[in-house]
Order: structure tokens, then sequence, then C-alpha cells
């Protein structure tokens, strides 16, 4: 079990939140910019930290945060997840599911064998895994990043923490930057008919605030505060998870020195078992989703400034012209699925889709949120409905290849990754032409 996060850590942490977000509601450059408070929060700790500035009162240990919130945010999507049945995802979102996951396992193989043929050909003396801190930062953005940096740093390469913690901040300027000239292709082509810009924004949506009159409930109260308040029994939950995370974590590991399982594994593993047990005990209709969906919020506005403030620059002045390389392949490789696999596989509204998927594939959800709602203000084709129900069968496959991608990488076993990763492409494949497609169908003939 890590250090626990300190007062110290969060209070500084906080602070910067804080400044971040007065930044962003008052000037208009940021906002324009579409950047997320808590990035611009980790850039200032990145700043004023012991990389370059020195001067905020960091503790020795403020860089294992971002595991331990790692750990929390997984814990808390766990909590707040459902295991949908496969014929709710063939029919709602099979196409969606099929895409992502030939988007997901082909960034990752491209990045891993690019990595390996860059180190391989032009810098021999680089560790061959530096492919995965692309995919690892540009995928799974700074949560993914953390993750297999603690695999890397246990296997003997520390710099490679630093690295996918670069390629995730990377990413998120990637995702809007990029998206947005994305949006302008799109409407020349006539994929798109308008999108929402910023000068037709109102001032709430440009400084990334809710109107008074719109503003939601965090969640609802299940329990009676004579007894306990509501959100001391999930934030319970949540803290229980994660600490199982990391005991788990250890115990499994303990069996081989050449096995390490990533604590985001177990805790979302175990999340969703707690979950399953309050569905069968009928303890879930005293369990509010949003809660826990906050959590996992809390937790990754957290990372990303604890994420960003650890790198080191020493370190990337090493890595500059390799990750300039990885980082342009990248983003041609993934723009070729979103302009040229995604339209092949989606069908209707498959730049919608697309886009959403181009908001993830190189920063986070929340960016491919952000895009979408750009381009579909009012959520007519119903992208993040189809994203839940296909996410969670999806995400097996994320902790796979987060898990053993870059152990495979780092020990030479890369062909067999290439191999198993092929195969994984050609049976989603199959399934997407010969089982989905014919599931389409059959439903359209059933609605006429």
């Amino acid at each position: 079990m890590p250090q626990g996060l300190m007062l110290t850590d969060l209070a500084i942490a906080g602070f910067l939140l804080l400044i971040a977000k007065i930044l962003r509601v008052h000037l208009p450059l940021l906002q324009r910019m579409y950047l997320p408070s808590a990035v611009l929060a980790g850039l200032i700790g990145l700043l004023l930290g012991p990389a370059l500035a020195n001067f905020l009162p960091w503790t020795n240990t403020f860089t294992a945060n971002a595991g331990i919130l790692t750990a929390a945010l997984f814990s808390s999507l766990g909590l707040a997840t459902d295991l949908p049945s496969p014929r709710i995802v063939a029919k709602r979102a099979g196409s969606l599911w099929a895409f992502n996951q030939i988007a997901s396992v082909s960034q990752w193989l491209f990045a891993a064998m690019f990595g390996l043929f860059i180190t391989t050909c032009f810098w021999p003396a680089l560790n061959p895994a530096i492919g995965v801190t692309l995919s690892a930062g540009f995928m799974g953005g700074h949560g993914s990043a953390t993750v297999v940096g603690d695999i890397l740093t246990g296997l003997g390469w520390e710099d490679g923490f630093t690295l996918g913690l670069t390629f995730a901040t990377i990413g998120i300027f990637v995702s809007i930057s990029v998206g947005m000239l994305i949006l302008q292709f799109a409407l020349r082509m006539g994929w798109i008919d308008t999108f929402t810009t910023f000068a037709s924004m109102d001032k709430h949506q440009r400084k990334g605030l809710i109107k008074p009159s719109e503003q939601p409930s965090v969640m609802k109260d299940t329990m009676s505060s004579l007894s306990v308040d509501s959100f001391a029994i999930h934030a319970a939950l949540v803290v229980l998870v994660t600490a199982f995370s990391f005991v788990s974590a250890n115990y499994l590991s303990s069996f081989s020195e050449n096995v390490q399982i990533p604590t985001f594994v177990t805790g979302f593993l175990a999340g969703m078992f707690v979950r399953i047990i309050a569905k069968r005990t009928n303890a879930n209709l005293y369990l509010c989703d949003e809660a826990f969906n906050h959590a996992a919020g809390i937790s990754t506005d957290y990372l990303i400034i604890f994420g960003i403030s650890a790198i080191k620059i020493t370190v990337l002045a090493h890595y500059l012209l390799p990750m300039v390389i990885l980082a342009t392949g990248g983003i041609i490789f993934t723009l070729w699925l979103i302009l040229w696999v995604a339209p092949r596989m989606l069908g209707k509204d498959w730049f919608e889709k697309g886009l959403f998927t181009w908001g993830w594939l190189t920063g986070t959800v929340a960016m491919g949120i952000a895009l979408l709602r750009i381009v579909d203000p009012n959520m007519r084709s119903k992208v993040l409905d189809d994203y839940v129900i296909a996410y969670v069968p999806g995400s097996i496959t994320d902790i796979f290849i987060i898990s053993l991608m870059p152990i495979a990488m780092y020990n030479g076993m890369h062909w067999q990754a290439v191999g198993v990763g092929l195969s994984y492409i050609a049976i989603v494949l199959f399934v997407w032409r010969f089982v989905l497609n014919r599931n389409a169908w059959v439903n359209q003939q059933e609605n006429t």
C-alpha cells in the first residue's frame, strides 16, 4: 500500500485548480482553446514545481499521488458500471463497439511497432517499449499513462512514466486543436451542415459554466441524515474499493516476478463486483450513480494536475526528437482511422461517432464529449448512449492491452504481441461483418 495523499499536496493541487478555473473564466484566449482547467492547473504546477522554478512545496512523494488517483478513478467507474447483455450491445451499439475495438487495438499496435521501428533503425540505445507510452497517453489519457508508466518503472525503465504523461498532455491539445480542423474539413466536404462555433456560444458555455437556472443536482439523497449522510456511504465504498485494489494487486503480483497486476484492473473489477452484489440485494436502490461518476471526475481532474506537474523536463530533452516523430505518426494514423475507417464501419451519423472517437483516442472521453457537443449540441445522434453500452465489453480488452502490451514490448515479445493483436482485430471484423451487420439488417426489417 503506497503512502496516502498528503494534505499539503491536495491543498496545492486544489489551489492550482481554483486559480486555473478563474483564469479560464476571465481569459478569452483560454476559452477559445477549450483548455480544461485541470490541464491548465497542471501546467502551472509544472512551471512552479521541482522541474522548473521549484517554488511549490510539494512533498517528496507527490508523484505517487497519480497512481492512487488512477486506482480511485477506475474503482469509481466500476461502482457505476453495469454489464450489458450481448444482445443489447449487438442491437444498440454493435458497430460502434467493433469500431472502438479495432481503433484502440490498432492504435496500440501501430504505436508499439512504430516505436520499435524508430528505435531499431535510428535510436538503438532507446528502450524499444517507447511506442506504448504514446498509445497509453493518447488513448487512455493520464490514467492509462500512469498505469503504463508504473509498469515500465517496475520493469526498470523510469523514463517511461514521464513520456506517457507528456504524451497524455500533448494528446489533450491535439484532441481539441486538430478536432476543430476536422470540423472545418467536414463542413467543406458536406458531412455536416454547421457546428457550434465559439462565437455562437453564450457566455456561460465559453467560460465552462452552467447557467444557474439549468444547473442539475449533483446526486440524490438515498439515506436519512438522521442515520448517515448519503455521500459518506458513497465515499466509503470508493475508498474501500480503492484500498482493496492495492492489496489485491500486490497479492496477485507476488506469485511471479515477471507479472505485475495494475491496480486499475483490480479496482475496476472489484467495483463491478460490489455493484453486482448491491443489485442482487436491492442495495442499489439506495446508491446514486451520479455520486460515483463525480468521484471519478474528481479523481480525473486531480490526477491530471499531479500527472502534468510530475513531468521531468530533463527526460523530455533527451527524448524530444523521437517523441515528435512518434506523436506525428500517431496523429496521422488516428486521422486515417477517423476519416477512412469510420465511414466504412459506422453507417448513420458516422461523423459524429468518429469525431467523438477522435476525442478519446487522442485525449480523454471528456474531450470527445466536448467535440461532440460542438457538432451535435442537442445530442440527436445518441452517440453517448451507444458509447456507454459499448464501453463495458470494450473496457475488458483495454484492461488486457494496457496491462500486457508494455510487458511484451519491454521483454522483446514484439511479434507475439502483434500476432495476438492482429488476430483479435480479425475476429472483431468477422463478428462485425457477419454477425452484427446481419442483426442490424434483421432489426431494420422488423421495424419496417
